[in-house]
């Protein structure tokens, strides 16, 4: 039987307070490969994951990818798994085409995404969080830097995120100027600190994460997305453009390669069972983001604080 010391421990304690061990698997000695996205919320899903199928007796070893390329990853086999947010759905659902990939299942965490910003911006553009606040001059000026004026300066998650935030400028017709950050720090970072000095900010907010949960700022409110908005000019307030509505909210979904699947059994098992809650994590978020924790501190953490819950996954 094939297991890691961190497992014979998991075993041990297990017996000890009642539960039953999970079974191990024996035979794949090839790796899982596991991309890591630079986003604190998807990398701790991603490792908690990880780490239970190391516990399960898979080797599991994690390497650096852009969000978009991990979905690339897994339909060639490179990559074995990848976190999905709902609002980039039809990039997750793309790379099921020629059954490469497949959707295993939500992990149970909820996300919005969409245009956030401090209360404070308020006082420079009255009638927030309604969108039509931002399409007042006042509003527009307020926001302006020296580097977009005479637009607003939208501040944007890394480039290889996606943000539908051009096109939903186009369709609301709102004069913003989009600036990508470096970054998932650099935009926390950018947005918290024009907050703190009182400067008047707004750029791409997403859930789960600590800071864009807190009660520090909220979403614009735009009409409800509607699949029809993306793809059907004619839905909508403007009758001659598409994403005229707010940004899909949901889940964040597993996707992994069809073809660990169907040779792991056991790695689909858990795969599937791996469901989590909003409040099982936003401590470790915090932690990480606030804290500075490191991930892997933060998610060895939680593994052994939360026994209970992954060997279930395992069973």
């Amino acid at each position: 039987m094939k297991t890691h010391k961190s497992s014979s421990i998991a075993i041990l304690a297990m017996a000890l307070s009642g539960l039953s061990a999970p079974a191990f698997a024996v035979d794949r000695t090839d790796p899982i490969v596991v991309p890591l996205v630079s986003d604190t919320s998807s990398d701790v899903i991603a490792k908690i994951l990880g780490s239970t199928l190391a516990e399960a007796g898979y080797r599991v070893d994690y390497v650096q990818a852009d969000y978009t390329a991990s979905f690339s990853g897994i339909q060639t086999g490179d990559l074995h798994y990848t976190i999905c947010w709902q609002s980039t759905w039809e990039l997750c659902e793309g790379s099921t085409e020629g059954g490469k990939a497949e959707n295993v299942g939500s992990t149970g965490i909820s996300s919005a995404e969409g245009w956030w910003y401090p209360l404070s911006l308020k006082e420079q553009c009255p009638g927030l969080p309604d969108w039509k606040a931002l399409k007042e001059p006042a509003c527009i000026e307020a926001l302006a830097t020296a580097e977009t004026t005479p637009k607003a300066r939208f501040v944007e998650g890394p480039a290889d995120w996606v943000m539908p935030v051009s096109e939903m400028a186009t369709a609301f017709d709102i004069n913003v100027e989009p600036i990508p950050s470096g970054s998932a720090a650099a935009l926390v970072a950018t947005i918290s600190a024009a907050a703190r000095r009182g400067e008047p900010v707004i750029g791409w907010g997403y859930t789960p994460h600590w800071y864009f949960m807190s009660d520090e700022g909220e979403f614009v409110e735009f009409p409800a997305f509607e699949e029809e908005c993306y793809t059907d000019p004619a839905w909508g307030t403007n009758p001659d453009a598409t994403h005229d509505c707010g940004v899909k909210v949901g889940s964040l979904w597993v996707y992994a390669n069809s073809e660990l699947l169907a040779e792991e059994a056991e790695a689909k098992a858990i795969m599937g069972n791996f469901e989590l809650s909003d409040s099982q994590l936003s401590d470790v978020f915090r932690s990480i983001d606030v804290d500075g924790v490191a991930l892997d501190e933060a998610v060895g953490s939680w593994m052994t604080d939360n026994t209970a819950i992954w060997s279930a996954w395992i069973n």
